[in-house]
Parts: C-alpha cells; structure tokens; sequence
C-alpha cells in the first residue's frame, strides 16, 4: 500500500503555531488573515493553535483568534510584544504544553471527578475507563490517577508514606521531605523518591513503566537497585524481567505526561500502536483488518477518549475510511487519498 500521508512533523507544527500566536500579538494582515485561514485547513494544524492559544493566558491571543477558532473564548486585551521574542514564544509554549498538567486546558474527552479532600490512608481510589481524578495527599503531594486505573493510599504518617499502585497509571508529584522517603509499590516493584515527579504505568501484561519528569527516583526489586532515574529518563521493565532505561527529549516527555492535561499526542507511532493507546480512554473499540494500514505511521494532538475527533483526523488527514458497523466495532481502512 502506498503512503496515505505525509507524516506531520509535530515540532514543526508547534513551531509555526507559536509563530501564528506571535504574529497575532502584533495584529494580522489582511494577507496573513487569509494565510492563517489557509495553514488552519489541516485539523492537526487548528488544534495545535487552539491548544497552544488557551494554555498561554499571558498572551492575548483568544480575542482575535476567536473569530478564526469557533467557540473560542475571548480574553482582555493585554500590550503588544514585538516579533524579536519569537523564537522563545515558541520554546515557552512548548513548555507550557508540558508543565501545565490537568489543570490549565481541558477539551471534554476525558471526564474530571469532582475536587475531594486530601486522601485518607487506607483508601483505595479508582478511576472508570475515560476518567481522571487529581487530589491532594496529606503531605502536600499530589496524586493525578489516569482512566481505568487504582490507587491504594497505604500509609502517611509521620515516618513513612507508600502507596500502591494496582492498576493502571498515576502521576506522583512528591512534596520535599528528606526524613519519609516516598513509596509506590507496583508490580513486584517499589518506586522511591523523596521529593519528584514521576509517573508509573503498569501494563496488562505486567510491564512497569517509570518516567520521571522532576528530581531523582529509585526503582527496587526486593533489595536489588534496578534503576537510578533522572529528569526525562524512562525505565521499562518487561514482563520477563528485563530492564531498559531511554532519556526522553523535550517533545519525547511532554508526549508521554499529556494524558494529564486531557491529551495524547502520536508522533510517529503506528496507527495500530496508536489505536491501543487511544482505547484506554474509551469503550469505541477499533478493527484494522489491512497489516500493512496497521503499519502506517500518524501523529497529531487528540483529546483523550474523544472518538469523534480521532475519526475526523483520520479521514480528513491521513484520507481513512471509518465506519461504525452494527456490533459497534469501528473498522477502518484504505480510503481516499488526503488533498494537499
């Protein structure tokens, strides 16, 4: 099968993005109005813009893009910047895409639970499949729990604080506290920090994932250290005990924690991997009959669990063939080739 698409360069994407917000600053062209109408054609390229625009409130860019994004709020207007910080619009966008976590933007594909008091110990807290709840532990850590998953608070006292993670994945932002080392047992595993971020995804098959985005953890099996993990390392061990450790890029770890701000983001995975990844996040289940299809390589933003989004993508982008049949199954397959 030929290629469907040319694979979006996400980077790229990000970058001209940011581009689009700082020209904005300034006040658009008639020209670049109509150049910015053009770029917006692409779905990957409105939700970049879109997402990137609310995440950055300091700028005043929901005014103007609101006639050119529907339903976009409008902001007050703030002073004008000058295109010579440009470049590090873009690269602070980018971070902001990354450090915002749950809280800054939310598109409705994932649902939030209500705000609860700080967990109790001896408490298990679950999430439904498309759920994420975010709540304060009594240390002043946060614990953010993603879709489908289980989290037992096992102790917090004023020597120790473990957790335990049974299902799922979770986000563990520890408060400082040299003296009560910070405990996620997982998996045969134990994930120790005193004062991180960190988030640990434990598989179907049994497969433990650590990615550490702040400070320093430890992973131990029994006594034995398995991993030392800096800022933007990732640890996988495989269900058959082996071990792997990958140092994430910028891009690479803001992929991998967008879940947190209601997101995924593909950047050349295949649509087979992809379809997996989006699953955890709703009940739609996908059908890719073509093996070579399954091998086709997509990228792009999409809100966690909303299935609708991730179809029109599909079709308008990468020119797929979606359809829902009577047992609910979607399948998808070759389909038009994508204009442009």
């Amino acid at each position: 099968m030929s290629k469907l698409a040319e694979f979006p360069d996400l980077a790229a994407v990000r970058e001209q993005a940011a581009d689009w917000i700082a020209r904005q600053s300034r006040g658009l062209t008639a020209e670049e109005e109509i150049e910015l109408q053009r770029w917006r054609a692409k779905s990957i390229n409105a939700r970049t813009l879109a997402h990137m625009a609310a995440m950055w409130d300091e700028l005043d860019v929901m005014k103007v893009l609101a006639d050119v994004i529907p339903d976009t709020p409008a902001a007050p207007a703030r002073p004008s910047r000058q295109r010579s910080w440009r470049p590090a619009l873009a690269a602070s966008l980018v971070a902001a895409l990354v450090l915002a976590g749950a809280g800054a933007w939310w598109y409705g594909g994932i649902a939030r639970a209500p705000a609860v008091v700080a967990a109790a110990p001896g408490v298990t807290y679950t999430t439904a499949v498309g759920e994420h709840r975010s709540l304060p532990l009594a240390d002043g850590s946060m614990l953010a729990i993603n879709t489908d998953s289980m989290v037992e608070v096992v102790a917090m006292s004023g020597r120790t604080r473990e957790l335990r993670l049974l299902r799922g994945e979770a986000h563990f932002a520890v408060a400082h506290d040299p003296a009560r080392p910070f405990r996620v047992s997982v998996g045969g595993h134990v994930v120790q920090a005193v004062g991180t971020a960190f988030d640990v995804r434990l598989h179907g098959n049994g497969s433990l994932e650590v990615t550490v985005n702040e400070g320093r953890v430890r992973v131990l099996k029994g006594s034995a250290t398995t991993g030392l993990l800096d800022r933007g390392q990732a640890l996988r061990t495989a269900a058959d005990g082996s071990t792997q450790i990958t140092q994430l890029e910028g891009d690479a770890l803001a992929s991998r924690l967008a879940w947190r701000s209601g997101m995924l983001v593909f950047n050349g995975e295949t649509l087979a991997a992809a379809l997996e990844e989006f699953s955890r996040y709703t009940p739609a289940r996908f059908l890719v009959t073509d093996p070579q299809l399954q091998r086709l390589r997509i990228g792009g933003y999409f809100p966690a669990g909303n299935t609708d989004v991730l179809l029109e993508t599909l079709r308008t982008d990468f020119g797929l063939n979606c359809v829902r049949g009577a047992d609910g199954v979607i399948r998808i397959r070759p389909g038009r080739k994508p204009a442009g």
